[in-house]
């Protein structure tokens, strides 16, 4: 996972260690509360983008459960992104919470092939 700049929106790019990128829901919700937990954890923005990806068994078949950095990931030249918290695996799915600037900008999501990738791109 990592966080690029771009002219007029920042992307972040969750890479996938399988052969496809698995399905993949985003949408904005009012506080980060992770599957099977009862509290929700402080993510720092004005609001909040849940991207949640399904069908993410393990690290081996998603690749996605492996990441090793920063968590919350955070990107000093983002425009739009404060942070980026990934959550572990849980009952088949992974949580990411995205922390915004601004309140519910645009945004777009994109898989991308070889390798099995998913961009979220955050309008400025």
């Amino acid at each position: 996972m990592h966080i690029e700049r771009h002219d007029g929106f920042d992307r972040i790019v969750y890479v996938f260690g399988g052969t496809y990128a698995p399905l993949w829901r985003a949408e904005y919700v009012a506080e980060a509360t992770e599957r099977g937990k009862q509290t929700s954890r402080r993510i720092n923005g004005r609001s909040i983008l849940q991207v949640s990806f399904l069908d993410t068994v393990s690290s081996a078949e998603s690749g996605i459960a492996a990441y090793s950095g920063p968590n919350p990931l955070a990107e000093p030249t983002a425009h739009s992104v404060v942070e980026v918290y990934l959550t572990p695996s849980y009952e088949r799915a992974t949580q990411s919470f995205v922390g915004l600037r601004t309140e519910y900008p645009r945004f777009r999501v994109t898989p991308l092939p070889d390798p099995a990738r998913i961009a979220v791109d955050i309008f400025d």
